[in-house]
């Protein structure tokens, strides 16, 4: 099956664009979930296109691609529990288990229905799970950086670089001195995961949450993320990490004889790499691709115009 590229449509962009705005213009609002206060903010009318961030960003990573997706329909982005300006789970269960209850809880409480889900990261595992347990509530699918493949074989694709981060944090001790006494991850991840330099009022909204909140940074020690990963990506047991991965992956096979997927993909990504989209491409039915550029993981700050302009024009093109 040939598979759709918005490079011969005027979309690609090769550099990082400039002028990417830190403003965040939105009046957010709270839905209570399970007990926890789940930050949100909204724009537009219609079918929801719900936005899911990952580890250590927030809903802010979208603050420039609502605006203009908000065209299409309800464009929705919150902040998963923990993250950004969402309360923590008052259990303080960080597992993928309770991480997907607040996701699901959140769809359910706003009365979602019609889903056009957009993820990254984490919140490509959170929100892809619930799709493949609900897709008569799924219309289509945009995936950024995103875990779609079996975990060994996504595992496989990493970077040498990657693999020694993700050993590293394996070890306990290493992990929870780098993630919660010393809090060094988020800021390394923002500046590993984005080409451009990001401004001082940018690295601040993705930094804050966790500077004086000892107990948030303990969601990247003991939730789902690279100091809970398996050894090679192999699962150890079920409802692991990997095992939840697997589950996605083998449920998005099935979903895409009849949704249609979105990926976007840069040079030279970090989950979604050259093999990645290769993955895809043989597996994925109803898959149009988007080449963005030169990008690494957040391509949300290098790329939101192309990101933003290419989900509309697909969002138009799939109705």
């Amino acid at each position: 099956m040939a598979h759709p590229d918005f490079r011969n449509m005027g979309m690609f962009a090769q550099k990082p664009e400039t002028n990417v705005s830190a403003d965040f213009p939105f009046t957010g609002k709270t839905q209570m979930v399970n007990g926890t206060p789940i930050y949100y903010y909204e724009q537009g009318r219609g079918d929801p296109v719900l936005f899911l961030h990952g580890i250590p960003t927030s809903s802010y990573l979208w603050r420039n691609i609502v605006p203009k997706v908000a065209s299409q329909g309800r464009a929705i982005a919150f902040d998963l529990a923990g993250y950004g300006q969402s309360g923590l789970p008052a259990d303080k269960d960080y597992s993928i288990r309770s991480q997907y209850k607040y996701v699901k809880g959140f769809i359910d409480c706003q009365h979602l229905k019609n889903i056009t889900l957009v993820v990254n990261d984490l919140g490509s595992l959170l929100g892809l799970k619930y799709a493949v347990e609900n897709p008569e509530n799924i219309k289509q699918i945009v995936f950024i950086e995103a875990a779609f493949m079996p975990t060994e074989r996504w595992y496989k694709q990493l970077t040498l670089m990657q693999k020694i981060m993700f050993k590293m944090m394996r070890n306990h001790k290493r992990a929870e001195n780098m993630i919660v006494t010393k809090n060094k991850i988020p800021a390394m991840m923002m500046k590993m995961a984005v080409v451009r330099k990001l401004s001082m009022s940018e690295m601040k909204w993705y930094l804050s949450p966790f500077e004086k909140d000892v107990e948030r940074r303990k969601l990247m020690l003991y939730g789902p993320g690279p100091a809970t990963f398996p050894k090679k990506g192999i699962s150890i047991e079920k409802g692991d990490f990997a095992d939840e991965i697997d589950k996605v992956a083998s449920g998005l096979k099935k979903m895409s004889e009849t949704k249609p997927f979105l990926l976007f993909y840069a040079s030279p990504g970090m989950i979604t790499r050259r093999p990645a989209v290769e993955y895809a491409k043989q597996n994925f039915k109803k898959l149009t691709l988007l080449n963005v550029g030169k990008g690494k993981h957040f391509l949300q700050e290098d790329h939101p115009d192309a990101i933003a302009t290419g989900i509309i024009n697909w969002m138009i093109n799939t109705k």
